[in-house]
């Protein structure tokens, strides 16, 4: 068996699963399109309507026949919400099981309370093959919340109509952008777009925060910059800065033996920075791995240049990670900071400590995220800026008090 976390995926080798949901709850199954909407009131599969095409609900399973799904469907979103009619998830244990042939899958969401809805996984289709991947994110406006982010039309009882979805953040011009290669200017502009829809589907479309990258340069890493890894990783990321920094720039780091801070990354120097910094490997900070330094020289950035909003830190990451407990010790040391850590692995190496960044226990705060991708190149922007922005805003909204400025973004 296989045990998936939050924003963790597998591949799916056949058409026809089981999806079984242990706990207390309701389940319902939505057919969506690649907008991320339901086509109309016959893909929202429940026990008064209780199957689809390629869909059948019985009490808490769903069988899924893939091949035959409507035509224009490539997802399947998993829902569950308490029987108990107004109850929260609140000392609540939700487990989803995928049976898949041979193999099985299990998902148990860990942050769940005031949630009334919770979006448990979510089947989909990439590059032709099909994946599932675990969600765990949660509404506690019930309905309302599932049918802003899908399009669902639901009646929710003694209640107000649901508000109409948020538009996207506009995606306007970017300084410096009329300086970069048209393919380039082209291709920022789509991803940016991409990046709105991603912050609307997780309600955050005013989001503001600073963004920070972390490079790994270790040894290991050198046929990665070779190949251009590294380089269209931070191409690609690019974007997010330009939608949600108010300077549309990234600070930068190099993680080898020791922590190395780099010039800043402007979306108009970008092909220069590229060429200086991810052409090759750099060097100039040593050939190992020392995660802990680089965390506490950001974290000593943050400290000194201190904002309104919170630093998102996008760390690539290739593997072998030497020093675990000092790795663990240095993140749970700046918990309380306003500083999220997002590691995302390019190396299909042993990421040892990150692996684990989930499930860490005893933290007020979970501040960090990890996902792996095999092949950057194999994953489309939407799938990787939807991982990248799944759990920053949970932790936002437990981190920050309610009126908080750096929640004036979020919905």
């Amino acid at each position: 068996m296989t045990t998936l976390t939050e924003g963790g995926n597998a591949p799916l080798t056949g058409s026809s699963l089981r999806v079984r949901v242990e706990g207390p709850v309701d389940v319902t199954a939505l057919v969506v399109n690649p907008d991320g909407k339901v086509g109309g009131d016959a893909d929202m599969v429940f026990f008064n309507q209780p199957s689809a095409p390629g869909v059948r609900l019985a009490g808490r399973e769903v069988a899924l026949d893939l091949s035959a799904l409507r035509p224009g469907a490539d997802r399947v979103v998993v829902v569950a919400s308490p029987e108990s009619e107004g109850a929260t998830f609140a000392g609540t244990t939700v487990r989803l099981v995928v049976e898949d042939g041979s193999s099985t899958l299990d998902f148990t969401p860990s942050r769940l309370g005031a949630e009334t809805v919770v979006v448990l996984a979510e089947v989909y289709q990439r590059g032709g093959a099909w994946k599932v991947r675990a969600v765990g994110q949660g509404y506690d406006n019930g309905l309302a919340g599932l049918a802003t982010d899908f399009g669902v039309d639901v009646d929710e009882p003694a209640a107000a109509p649901p508000a109409a979805a948020p538009a996207a953040p506009a995606v306007s011009f970017t300084k410096g952008e009329e300086k970069l290669p048209v393919d380039m200017r082209k291709a920022l502009n789509l991803r940016k777009q991409q990046v709105a829809i991603v912050l609307t589907k997780h309600r955050m479309t005013g989001l503001r925060c600073r963004v920070v990258v972390v490079l790994d340069v270790s040894g290991s890493t050198s046929s990665l910059y070779r190949k251009g890894v590294f380089s269209r990783a931070v191409e690609r990321v690019a974007p997010v800065a330009a939608q949600v920094d108010d300077g549309a720039e990234m600070q930068a780091w190099a993680m080898g033996g020791r922590a190395k801070r780099l010039e800043d990354i402007t979306i108009g120097g970008l092909p220069q920075w590229l060429q200086t910094y991810t052409a090759k490997r750099y060097t100039e900070a040593e050939g190992w791995n020392n995660e802990k330094a680089v965390i506490e020289d950001v974290a000593r950035y943050v400290a000194r240049e201190p904002l309104d909003i919170p630093t998102l830190v996008l760390f690539f990451h290739d593997g072998g990670v030497t020093d675990n407990k000092g790795t663990e010790k240095a993140l749970r040391a700046v918990e309380r900071e306003p500083v999220f850590w997002q590691f995302i692995g390019i190396g299909r190496s042993n990421y040892g400590i990150l692996e684990k960044l989930d499930t860490l226990a005893d933290r007020q705060y979970d501040n960090t995220g990890f996902f792996a991708l095999d092949d950057l190149d194999a994953v489309d922007d939407a799938e990787l800026y939807d991982r990248i922005l799944q759990e920053f805003p949970s932790w936002m909204r437990s981190y920050y008090p309610p009126g908080a400025p750096a929640l004036q973004g979020l919905s």
